[in-house]
């Protein structure tokens, strides 16, 4: 059993509406019709990929996490409650929103919100980019990334690995942010597809439960073009453009409505899972990536 990919991602910030027009004009992602007053965005042949709702708080809601069939989401399911983790199976008005045949939610040992689901329903239909981006790079490699807090990270680490089946790409350690504070550490791990990492821990808290979420383009132009599209929108940035060392993806990194940081990049790499292994490493950026002070 392990996790196949990330499919979905649920925001709650309190600019909910602000989502539509940063995720299509700014984004390039398509801004489809879904329940209520939520804001659906696409961004290949799948429903949608990011849903935005309203909330008193910014902050993540929930991760949808695809396994591929019915009796791997079962065995799933068993494994969590083996752990001793609290898993309620979701309901049918919660399917449908979230446009798959059945889910359940949990929690990891930090208490990052998680779902998983199988059977995407409503897929096949047509991506169309306001913006001209050509395409995401999802398909059997699902969304991007996100990276989630852990000051548990030790813990953390070994559930997603000993109970949904994630494997170890790197073992990153930078030196500490502050004098008298701990050495950063950031875990990067991969679901059962040849992306580099679905999911990153950090180990510091972050309010939100949300380091930053990745959407990947197809090649650097696209890259240029949100660039320039952010720059003449006025939309601060928490990283310029650079390129890592561990993933090799080309990104900066742009703050989004309630100041979820988004990574746009291309060029990620890719693992042949059957001779790939994980990495320790010290070294962020290739380079760039120069992280300055903004004002949200």
């Amino acid at each position: 059993m392990t996790i196949a990919r990330l499919g979905y991602l649920g925001l709650q910030p309190q600019e909910a509406e602000a989502w539509k027009s940063f995720g299509s004009d700014l984004l390039g992602a398509m801004s489809v019709e879904g329940e209520g007053d939520s804001v659906y965005l696409k961004i290949d042949d799948h429903p949608f990929r990011l849903v935005v709702d309203k909330g008193e708080e910014d902050k993540l809601a929930f991760v949808g996490w695809e396994v591929d069939d019915a009796a791997s989401y079962e065995q799933t399911i068993a494994a969590l409650e083996a752990y001793g983790s609290i898993v309620t199976r979701g309901d049918e008005a919660g399917a449908k929103k979230r446009c798959v045949r059945e889910y359940c939610v949990s929690a990891d040992p930090a208490g990052n919100p998680f779902e998983v689901y199988y059977g995407r329903t409503g897929v096949g239909g047509e991506f169309k980019s306001p913006q001209g981006v050509s395409g995401f790079v999802t398909g059997d490699m699902g969304l991007g990334h996100y990276v989630v807090p852990a000051p548990n990270i030790d813990e953390t680490h070994e559930f997603y690995k000993t109970v949904l089946g994630f494997g170890d790409s790197d073992d990153l350690t930078l030196p500490p942010p502050t004098e008298g504070a701990p050495e950063m550490r950031i875990v990067f791990m991969h679901a059962g597809n040849p992306r580099h990492h679905s999911i990153a821990l950090f180990n510091f808290p972050v309010a939100s439960g949300c380091v930053h979420l990745m959407f990947e383009v197809q090649n650097i132009d696209e890259v240029g073009a949100c660039m320039d599209r952010m720059e003449a929108a006025h939309i601060p940035l928490m990283s310029t453009l650079g390129r890592h060392a561990n993933d090799m993806m080309l990104s900066f990194y742009p703050i989004g409505p309630g100041g979820c940081v988004v990574e746009y990049g291309c060029g990620g790499l890719q693992l042949n899972l059957d001779t790939f292994q994980p990495t320790k490493s010290t070294v962020a950026d290739i380079w760039g990536h120069a992280y300055a002070p903004v004002d949200v």
